[in-house]
């Protein structure tokens, strides 16, 4: 259970009067989610639910506002302000979600509005820090711009090292093809094939070998992706392009780490490997 001071466009099919925030009556305003498992077929307006050991009256339900990242945004209630701090004491920690209408001028004086009020109630001092926060919506997509930002400079970072390593990985294969099959390489040469021949025949097995990997990981990613959309609330997808990325990312890594071992196996002196055993 959570107290809400919620100015609201939402509608909501009854309204306490403003009296019962005064008498801290036991008057609630439940979420749909509330109302459809506990009051399914029948209207919940005037029964009673219990929360926190105590038993509330439904005068209103609000309109389903459905989930955000798998998070179920229905499942709660709203009660007077008065009545929360009957039931658990004024010391307490209280957030309260407003939305302000007027446009974005009257909703900044709002807020400043609001801080001088908390300063002088709170006796904050000129020149010290708040012991309060008001969020907004810029300030919450401010936060998440700089923690997604974060997280994807990781990311990036954590693949990098990875593409390197793979690479490496790849590269020092390659030249163990190169080395055990030397011979094979005389005889080709041996048979007419050019240095290009050579070059673009383990250029291009390079290559298969990371797309290869490459696409064994868009299937785990779309795989994964698909099993959290299908158990969990949680709105996982692939997009496409990223699917199309990581096949272009994976034929750049093979061409790169190929490159070295290719040459070596198109300079090998054909008449040194023939004799190679």
């Amino acid at each position: 259970m959570a107290p809400s001071g919620q100015a609201s466009t939402q509608s909501v099919q009854n309204r306490h009067r403003p009296r019962s925030s005064r008498i801290a009556a036991p008057v609630t305003v439940i979420g749909d989610k509330l109302a459809t498992e506990f009051f399914a077929g029948i209207n919940p307006i005037g029964k009673t639910i219990r929360a926190a050991n105590t038993e509330f009256t439904v005068v209103g339900v609000f309109d389903k506002i459905g989930s955000v990242l798998g998070q179920d945004r229905d499942n709660f209630v709203v009660i007077p302000l008065s009545t929360f701090l009957r039931i658990r004491g004024s010391r307490q920690s209280l957030i309260l979600q407003i939305k302000a209408t007027g446009g974005r001028q009257i909703f900044e004086q709002a807020q400043d509005d609001v801080r001088m009020t908390l300063r002088a109630r709170r006796h904050v001092p000129p020149g010290r820090d708040e012991d309060f926060f008001i969020g907004t919506a810029d300030s919450y997509i401010t936060l998440w711009e700089s923690i997604s930002g974060g997280l994807f400079a990781v990311f990036v970072m954590v693949s990098s090292i990875s593409s390197v390593v793979g690479g490496i990985v790849i590269m020092n294969v390659m030249l163990v093809a190169v080395t055990e099959r030397t011979k094979e390489i005389g005889v080709r040469r041996a048979v007419g094939a050019t240095q290009s021949d050579i070059l673009r025949q383990f250029l291009t097995e390079s290559i298969l070998q990371c797309l290869m990997g490459g696409l064994v990981g868009i299937a785990i990613g779309f795989g994964c992706a698909l099993a959290l959309r299908t158990f969990t609330a949680f709105p996982a997808s692939v997009q496409i392009w990223v699917a199309l990325l990581g096949v272009f990312l994976s034929s750049g890594i093979g061409i790169f780490f190929g490159i070295y071992p290719a040459m070596r196996a198109a300079r090998l002196d054909p008449v040194v490997a023939l004799r190679a055993d």
